[in-house]
């Protein structure tokens, strides 16, 4: 089969990983092709056939949108996988001149015109299916390439706590700092991630005079590591798609917590699931009852495993990518 995916964007997040990640699945035996901006060649298969996108251009430009038919036209592709509203409105503008079937998955809770009136689309979670809108709708859980992650010296003689993502104000860091600033043994924070509100966190932390205690890590290519080795790993998020950070905590995690938002209300079990504003109390009861949560966490490890894996979600694509194009081309 011949894929294109489809990818409006110039910085790495959840959405832009499991977009490079699948081709790079599918790459192994499929014919794929990756249109997007050129920040994302360095992560791709070299299998894979690159075509980069002026995302700077805009949507209207006829230029833009000719060579970017051009581009498609001579793939010739099966089908077209997008992962973003914009591309999805590009491609609406295309649709007409192309004879190719085009799946939209759609990746976070907010409301986005473009998910409505769609014919295929893909929900990662069951609350994100009241914000589609499309005549097919297919169920997939995103995942992920696992790796075998390394113990890594943390805190020494703390109860370490890990969070993972973007500095955004939608993972709620600044909560997860407020609550953790009132626990009363010894623990050590480490955010892993970059973004806007690293000066806001980082102010936030001195103003509490927990520095000590709480790290802003930036960046890291080895979250595995950070999770395998910590004693905790924390979703403070109010709103998420099928959050990675739970699928990498899945695989690499001791014990996870998660604020109840899409995803985490499909896979984990109300004992770890909890409200941020008793996101304090949360840590105290499993600081003092590790035993119990690791057992806990490890039934939802067993369940859920072989489901997360990328194997298995790109096989799952493909299983739907046959569906569409049976579907588009007999009617």
């Amino acid at each position: 089969m011949k894929i294109i995916q489809f990818l409006h964007g110039n910085q790495m997040g959840g959405m832009e990983k499991f977009c490079i990640d699948i081709s790079n699945e599918l790459v192994k035996r499929h014919k794929v092709m990756i249109i997007a901006d050129s920040f994302f060649k360095p992560f791709c298969s070299n299998e894979i056939i690159f075509k980069v996108l002026d995302i700077h251009k805009s949507r209207n430009n006829i230029l833009f949108l000719y060579n970017l038919y051009n581009t498609i036209v001579k793939f010739n592709p099966d089908i077209i996988h997008v992962h973003k509203q914009k591309s999805i409105q590009i491609l609406n503008r295309l649709r007409f001149f192309l004879n190719i079937p085009f799946i939209a998955t759609k990746h976070d809770m907010q409301q986005k015109k473009a998910f409505y009136g769609l014919k295929y689309a893909v929900s990662i979670s069951k609350d994100m299916d009241s914000t589609i809108s499309a005549k097919n709708l297919y169920h997939i859980y995103n995942g992920i390439l696992p790796t075998i992650p390394q113990k890594i010296k943390l805190k020494n003689n703390a109860f370490n706590i890990v969070a993972v993502g973007g500095l955004r104000k939608v993972k709620d860091f600044d909560k997860l700092i407020k609550s953790v600033a009132n626990l009363s043994f010894n623990y050590h924070l480490t955010i892993l991630g970059s973004g806007d509100e690293y000066e806001y966190l980082q102010q936030l932390i001195y103003e509490l005079n927990i520095q000590e205690y709480v790290t802003l890590k930036g960046f890291c290519d080895n979250v595995a590591d950070y999770l395998y080795s910590a004693d905790l790993q924390v979703i403070s998020s109010y709103s998420e798609g099928f959050s990675l950070a739970m699928i990498e905590g899945i695989f690499y995690s001791p014990i996870l917590i998660s604020t109840k938002v899409s995803g985490a209300n499909d896979i984990l079990p109300k004992e770890l699931l909890y409200d941020i504003s008793n996101l304090t109390d949360m840590i105290n009861i499993i600081y003092k009852n590790q035993n119990q949560y690791k057992q806990i966490f490890n039934k939802v490890k067993n369940q859920y495993m072989d489901i997360l894996n990328m194997n298995y979600c790109s096989i799952e694509y493909e299983k739907v990518y046959h569906l569409v194009r049976k579907d588009y081309h007999e009617k």
